[in-house]
């Protein structure tokens, strides 16, 4: 059976006793607290666990033994303040952030300008949500610090959220749709199972906030085309396949040759930040820039 490996911090004390020549000196000039007789013990064990002798005690004078193992251990040893410096600096200027693709491409770049200006050495690493789910999955692992995602009652426990925006629904249609009210597109359920629904899949939040609504009006419009993001809501309605389910809210244009059709009693969407723990400052410092946002866009 081969020998165990020598204990590393009996190596790393070892490297502070032959690095300023003695245990007393080391003690005194060690990062942290010891006391000498506890250092005494630990270097006569890791003679031990080598079968060596590493240095003699009165005077103090490493052996052949002991210069090998300090030549062996210094390179290391010597670099750990530095390394753990640039690590921490690394760290300190990466923010990891999960979005939908909406809000990734009309509001992070401002945020993230003004972010860049304290952080010139700004790392980012963003991820495409497409259901909040995801978002929560993604902080239970730490891949992310924080999410900016639909809000809702049932996150886990160990989530913390900022409420930034309440964004209305809404349905779109052709301008020149016989459809002026949802009233009137409800009008029989005959009538509204001929028209096509476009929504996003049904496990986001927008459109299970819709088709709830629905059942508590006595309402069965389940979507005819499924898609993966409001901008291709918007393209297939513009193109005849349907009446679009989107929301009205910033950075959301509808564009010409729509019209929007507002869902009045609807319950709105919540849309905040996610995150767990506490925050560093990075992340703190994007988050209250990413509430101030969403007080201009209110206004």
């Amino acid at each position: 059976m081969p020998p165990l490996p020598p204990n590393l911090h009996h190596l790393e004390l070892f490297y502070y006793v032959a690095k300023y020549g003695g245990i007393t000196p080391a003690v005194r000039k060690m990062p942290y607290g010891i006391q000498q007789p506890a250092v005494s013990g630990q270097m006569l064990q890791l003679e031990q666990e080598l079968g060596v002798k590493l240095f003699n005690r009165r005077p103090f004078a490493l052996t052949h033994a002991g210069n090998q193992l300090y030549d062996f251990l210094a390179p290391f040893f010597s670099e750990l303040p530095n390394i753990a410096e640039q690590l921490i600096g690394e760290e300190s200027s990466h923010l990891r952030l999960a979005a939908s693709g909406t809000i990734l491409a009309n509001h992070l770049p401002e945020l993230l300008d003004d972010l860049k200006r304290d952080y010139p050495n700004l790392k980012l690493s963003m991820t495409e949500l497409i259901a909040s789910e995801a978002a929560e999955n993604l902080l239970a692992n730490q891949e992310i610090d924080i999410a900016i995602t639909t809000l809702h009652s049932n996150s886990k426990n160990s989530l913390k959220t900022i409420e930034l925006l309440k964004t209305p629904l809404i349905l779109i249609v052709p301008e020149n749709s016989e459809f002026k009210t949802f009233s009137k597109i409800t009008n029989g359920d005959s009538q509204i199972n001929d028209q096509p629904l476009i929504s996003l899949s049904s496990e986001h939040a927008i459109n299970i906030i819709f088709q709830n609504e629905l059942k508590n009006r006595g309402i069965d419009w389940d979507p005819h085309v499924e898609v993966t993001s409001l901008e291709l809501v918007t393209n297939y309605t513009r193109r005849g396949y349907g009446i679009g389910l989107t929301l009205d809210a910033p950075g959301i244009e509808i564009p010409k040759g729509l019209r929007k059709i507002s869902l009045r009693g609807f319950p709105q969407l919540k849309i905040g930040i996610l995150y767990q723990g506490k925050l560093k400052p990075i992340a703190e410092k994007f988050a209250l820039a990413s509430v101030s946002h969403a007080k201009n866009l209110k206004s």
